[in-house]
């Protein structure tokens, strides 16, 4: 479960727990702020350094990895860029373009024309 670490279980129970909040549901928290607040208030610079440790991201980095690989789920299911950036909470779709191309190797809309064509071609293939 763990890697070997330097940290209290009570630091590593935080860690998992903050984990665990984040994937069960990536936009439930605006700020990783929020979420360590809710959830572990004491020791907040260890916990950070520690999930770090652990995962190899900081606990915003690897909340905003999530989001945006939920936001590939989003943009499958046909919802509009607008709304997907919005719901990642990004302030324009220039902004969610940016971190979603930062992480995947490319823009929303080139990554949904590819994806639109391997399903056209999984498709035809079934027929």
């Amino acid at each position: 479960m763990f890697k070997t670490t330097p940290y209290s279980n009570y630091i590593l129970i935080a860690i998992e727990t903050i984990k665990t909040e984040i994937d069960k549901d990536p936009f439930g928290y605006k700020k990783a702020a929020e979420l360590l607040e809710h959830l572990c208030t004491p020791h907040r610079n260890n916990v950070e350094k520690a999930f770090k440790v652990v995962y190899g991201y900081g606990i915003k980095e690897y909340q905003v990895r999530q989001r945006l690989n939920a936001a590939k789920q989003h943009l499958m299911e046909g919802m509009p860029k607008k709304f997907v950036a919005r719901k990642c909470f990004y302030g324009s779709i220039s902004a969610f373009s940016t971190a979603f191309k930062k992480q995947f190797g490319v823009p929303p809309t080139e990554w949904e024309n590819n994806w639109r064509s391997e399903v056209t071609v999984l498709d035809t293939a079934k027929m």
